[in-house]
């Protein structure tokens, strides 16, 4: 099986690389960021002290894995099926001239 970030570099081309893996970078920022900021409306305190709702961000937390897990299958699957399409390279010195 192909790790995430192997499978999330061969998306893009190899120049495009670099930009690629920081928009990358970005998201997964961003992203944490807005879990944290959801997860702080979800969880609340009460003036005892006691946390509430807890159960609820791990329900949350069950559904987005879930949902992640079926969006990585099927890109994974997109990406092997583009893979299997393309030509392979030639590779220089395999160029072989037609005879007649």
């Amino acid at each position: 099986m192909i790790s995430s970030s192997a499978l999330m570099t061969a998306i893009p081309e190899p120049q495009d690389r670099g930009a690629f893996m920081s928009i990358n970078s970005s998201i997964q920022q961003i992203a944490g960021g807005i879990a944290s900021a959801v997860a702080g409306l979800i969880v609340v305190q009460t003036k005892s002290g006691v946390l509430e709702h807890y159960n609820r961000l791990g329900y949350v937390v069950i559904g987005t894995m879930t949902i992640t897990i079926i969006l990585m299958y099927f890109l994974n699957k997109y990406i092997q099926s583009k893979n299997s399409k393309s030509p392979s390279p030639i590779m220089k010195g395999e160029v072989q001239l037609a005879t007649e």
